[in-house]
């Protein structure tokens, strides 16, 4: 059992060596079976060897590496028609079964085939063979050329064609050629690379293309260089895709940095801004007004809105809204010219708190354009900070019944309103629900002269502010627990946190769901 080699590429193409041993060591020096003088094969290279009757190749420790059809390899077995890479030599093997030696065999020798008379040189030279050796080189060239370092090829790309069969002279050009011409031969030591036409990076060079691998002696300089030895010593080796993708993240880290400076550096005024609400219906304005860091409109004196009211009865308006950094009667709210009056000072809960101003049906225009103004009494000539936000109005029609019918609808709200409120934590809505009929109760003896309303005027009332504190804490508390969820990165359980706030709220009456919503946003869940 044995085994042919075929040079598939290069200067002696179809050259090729018969081996009846179980183990051929490939190389540059005299000791190989097979002598290849090329400065890309190490002088030590690889092994082809039997072992349970099925041929293996393996890497011995060379410096450009061995690859079995274009695949860097340690240890691989081989089969028929695989292409054997050796630094810059190819090889198709063959397995093959030699016949005994006889006198009358013909062995190729340098591209000519001699006639051998002795059957021991001839079996010699079945397992012998020579490759690549320069054209009038003397035995002391020679010696040298086995002596001399291996110069370091650049990365071969990808997968190098064989030869189907392993036939003979294929024309087949290499990716990485090399010549093997005398001049070459003496280059010396690791600086022979100035005779490769493959351009690898040789022993001493400063610069490198793609794919290319440095000697031990630039990757030790380029590692001394630091940072920047390691950004230059990656370019220098990483293959053609690598370098695109490194290059394309660059740019677009690039682009991004260079986005957050434009952004920097263009003043906030000069940044478009939504157009000014000066209209008030059911909906809260979300923007804020006012004067000072956090409001989206400056409006250091006053703001005024208008809003319309359309109904056959009298009605009277709740103008609701949220406010901060505001101090005892330093703005005032008017409507329609008359004041009714002033935005509380702040207290520790400011910027959850919600308000309401009840403004009585005598000052209201019926059909008509109503309008409401916030004015800061103090400015100018002062410019104390103030803010507005989260303005809406709600139009409350007065029902058209006698006082005893006033009364009776008044109780039986509030008795709705006291059922819901003992079931509070039973059912999600039943908090909403409560406070609704508190307030509704207290809105319909509102209707009445003061001196003819019951005591369940102020008991609603209190019932209603207390509702209402009820449900400022629940909402802080369904908050808080979806910003805790999302601190621990529990992003599920802060969603559902935050989907559950319109449970406990089913209208945006009440600022809690809008402040859900700004938290979802921020949360970009």
């Amino acid at each position: 059992m044995g085994f042919q080699l075929v040079i598939s590429e290069g200067k002696e193409a179809g050259r090729e060596f018969l081996f009846d041993q179980d183990s051929v060591l490939i190389g540059r020096t005299s000791e190989c079976d097979v002598i290849l003088y090329d400065p890309g094969v190490s002088r030590r290279h690889a092994r082809i060897f039997v072992e349970n009757g099925e041929f293996f190749v393996e890497d011995v420790g060379s410096s450009n590496g061995t690859q079995v059809n274009g695949e860097v390899i340690k240890r691989q077995p081989l089969k028929d028609g695989d292409s054997i890479s050796l630094g810059p030599v190819v090889f198709n093997f063959k397995p093959t079964e030699l016949e005994p030696a006889t006198a009358e065999e013909l062995v190729g020798e340098g591209g000519a085939h001699t006639r051998i008379v002795s059957v021991s040189e001839l079996k010699k030279s079945r397992n012998k063979g020579v490759a690549l050796l320069p054209k009038g080189a003397d035995r002391q060239e020679v010696e040298q050329l086995g002596k001399r370092g291996t110069t370091v090829l650049p990365v071969l790309k990808g997968p190098r064609p064989s030869t189907p069969g392993g036939a003979r002279g294929s024309g087949s050009k290499a990716p990485i050629q090399r010549r093997s011409d005398p001049a070459m031969a003496r280059g010396g030591g690791g600086g022979g690379g100035g005779g490769q036409d493959g351009g690898g990076l040789a022993r001493g060079s400063r610069g490198g293309r793609g794919g290319e691998r440095l000697s031990a002696a630039d990757r030790a300089r380029l590692k001394r260089e630091g940072p920047l030895g390691a950004v230059k010593l990656f370019w220098a080796e990483a293959s053609k895709p690598k370098r695109i993708i490194a290059a394309s993240v660059v740019g677009l880290l690039s682009l991004g940095l260079l986005g957050g400076l434009i952004s920097v550096a263009i003043p906030t005024d000069h940044k478009p801004k939504p157009k000014e609400p000066t209209v008030l219906s059911a909906d809260p304005v979300e923007h804020s007004f006012g004067l000072g860091e956090t409001v989206t409109f400056d409006r250091p004196d006053q703001k005024t809105f208008e809003f319309q009211v359309v109904a056959p009865v009298q009605v009277m308006v709740v103008l609701h809204y949220q406010c901060s950094d505001i101090s005892k009667e330093e703005v005032a709210v008017a409507m329609n010219g008359v004041e009714v009056g002033w935005l509380p000072p702040d207290t520790l809960g400011a910027n959850e708190a919600t308000h309401e101003l009840l403004v009585p049906a005598n000052v209201i225009k019926r059909n008509d354009t109503n309008s409401v103004t916030f004015d800061n009494v103090k400015n100018p000539p002062e410019a104390d900070p103030w803010k507005i936000w989260n303005v809406w109005v709600e139009v409350a029609v007065l029902p058209e019944k006698d006082e005893p019918g006033l009364i009776a609808d008044a109780e039986e709200k509030f008795e709705r309103g006291r059922k819901k409120w003992d079931q509070k934590d039973i059912g999600a809505t039943n908090r909403w629900e409560a406070y609704k009929n508190f307030r509704e109760a207290w809105l319909t003896l509102e209707a009445l002269p003061p001196v003819s309303r019951p005591a369940t005027y102020e008991l609603a009332r209190q019932k209603m502010n207390e509702a209402r504190t009820e449900l400022d804490l629940k909402c802080n508390q369904l908050l808080l627990e979806a910003r805790t969820a999302y601190n621990l990165k529990q992003y599920e359980q802060a969603d559902f946190a935050l989907k559950h706030v319109n449970e406990f709220f089913p209208t945006r009456a009440h600022p809690c769901p809008m402040r859900a919503e700004m938290e979802r946003y921020e949360f970009e869940l």
